[in-house]
């Protein structure tokens, strides 16, 4: 699944689409699989009970993107796509979330991707931020590892800590949408 999602941002990339909501990627990376690889199955906003009943104790339910390709491997990708006026910790807290979400459904699914597309300058340059989640993300690469409430803003402790079982590391790759905004992503394979 990696190559397809390569190919999907290589073709954005060569190809500017208008970046407007994390849903609205999501259609479009599904579309994509849809056009280019038609012996993939694409499944949007898909509940994980219908893949295994037996899932308990889970961050989330829902998995953003589920793909079957024909010989049966199984993929799953979380979205998130922060724009520059949210709140950039509470969408930093919700990305690590997710990754261990994809963590969660490691015995279920094949394949595992988390992927961020931001126009938040913060998400990788923010010298003077004081909370340490931004340091998961500044720079030009992202090293997420276990998020304690010592690396939040207080107004996060109420949320609860997220022990992942991984570090994770991997560039931000740049894109520029239709509209010429300058746009950061990251993929992760969990």
């Amino acid at each position: 699944m990696r190559p397809i999602i390569d190919h999907f941002f290589n073709h954005i990339s060569a190809n500017p689409i208008e970046l407007y909501s994390e849903f609205g990627l999501q259609h479009e990376l599904a579309l994509f699989v849809r056009m280019n690889y038609a012996d993939h199955k694409v499944r949007l906003e898909y509940n994980v009970k219908r893949i295994n009943q037996n899932l308990v104790n889970l961050v989330k339910w829902e998995l953003d993107l589920h793909v079957t390709s024909s010989n049966g491997e199984t993929s799953v990708i979380e979205f998130k796509m922060p724009k520059s006026d949210s709140g950039t910790p509470a969408e930093m807290y919700s990305a690590i979330k997710d990754i261990k979400f994809l963590e969660q459904l490691e015995n279920v699914v094949d394949n595992r991707f988390a992927i961020l597309v931001t126009n938040n300058v913060a998400f990788w340059n923010a010298p003077r931020a004081n909370a340490n989640i931004y340091h998961f993300f500044n720079g030009n690469e992202i090293n997420i590892s276990s998020l304690l409430h010592e690396h939040t803003p207080a107004f996060l402790h109420n949320k609860e800590e997220i022990i992942l079982n991984n570090q994770y590391h991997t560039a931000w790759h740049e894109l520029n949408d239709i509209d010429g905004v300058f746009w950061k992503y990251y993929i992760i394979e969990v």
